[in-house]
């Protein structure tokens, strides 16, 4: 292991510690870190000069004006440290993913008493919102990468301030406890084990009239919508026909895990695909992973349940 990489071990360690994952925080002395900003420096350097150029000259003025700056940024130092501490930061929630794609994470963040913040930065996941004073809680909402599937815990929220003269910046890194569960990224496979419940013995669903998929062509009958004429085949001179729809009933599918090929992780993708498409075609379905089991069921909140199930599979 190379010193930078020991270094960071030893760093991230040292949060873990310190600022352990919490569902909700208030910043206290515990949790906020106070230096001097790039300004900063350069602010402590002009007073170190006049410093020496009081001292060389014997001028009592030059001394005077750096022991006013040096005065000015004690005080700021309150000033800095105290427009960051009282916050409440509180992980409200975060959506359901896909790996490769970003979660809808969002933030609740309140001022402690009549105190009011001012220029309050935060950074995550490379993003960066500031918000010029928060007087009231206020909900924030960052868009976090998922790469991988399963429980995701986001990296560390930074929160920054360089209020009221940019010369201090006090900060400090929040990991939230709250999880957002990501389902496999849907890859499509060979899907076996159909089951029909129709009473029939084919693999074709029964279908009844409905507005799905066209069935046949039918002839005229007196009263019928005229929005289902054919009217290709009448200006062709085949007669007045009109267009039969049909909706597939009765069907349900077995997504099994036992079923599908290849490696852990892309079984679980080939089940996220028949899961969606099964959901588009408004089929029935129940998954099966191993001893567990997602109950027969339709529609986008089987769907909801169905991807959940295959985000938190071991």
């Amino acid at each position: 292991m190379t010193a930078q990489g020991w270094l960071k071990k030893k760093t991230q360690a040292w949060q873990n510690r310190r600022l352990p994952p919490v569902k909700q925080i208030r910043l206290t002395q515990r949790q906020v870190f106070i230096f001097l900003s790039k300004e900063g420096g350069l602010f402590v350097l002009m007073m170190a000069a006049i410093f020496v150029a009081g001292v060389n000259y014997a001028n009592n003025l030059i001394l005077g004006l750096c022991f006013f700056l040096g005065s000015v940024l004690i005080i700021v130092v309150h000033h800095t440290f105290n427009n960051l501490s009282g916050l409440l930061l509180e992980a409200v929630d975060a959506s359901d993913s896909e790996a490769g794609t970003v979660t809808n994470y969002r933030i609740r963040i309140t001022p402690h008493g009549r105190h009011v913040p001012h220029q309050i930065q935060l950074e995550w996941d490379g993003q960066t919102r500031v918000i010029d004073q928060i007087d009231r809680p206020t909900l924030v909402a960052f868009q976090l990468a998922t790469p991988t599937r399963g429980r995701f815990l986001p990296p560390r929220l930074g929160v920054s301030t360089v209020y009221p003269l940019g010369i201090l910046r006090a900060w400090t890194y929040i990991r939230f406890s709250e999880p957002a569960w990501v389902s496999p990224k849907p890859i499509e496979g060979l899907l076996q084990g159909q089951r029909v419940i129709s009473g029939e013995d084919d693999d074709a669903a029964r279908r009844v009239a409905g507005q799905d998929e066209f069935d046949e062509l039918r002839p005229f009958i007196e009263g019928e919508s005229l929005a289902r004429v054919s009217w290709g085949h009448l200006a062709r001179g085949q007669g007045v026909l009109t267009k039969r729809f049909s909706d597939a009933v009765g069907r349900e599918q077995l997504l099994d895990y036992d079923a599908m090929s290849g490696g852990h992780e892309l079984r679980l993708s080939q089940l996220a695909y028949w899961v969606k498409r099964l959901t588009e075609e408004h089929v029935a379905f129940e998954l099966k992973v191993r001893d567990q089991a997602v109950p027969l069921g339709s529609g986008f909140g089987h769907q909801t349940a169905a991807l959940r199930f295959l985000a938190e599979v071991e």
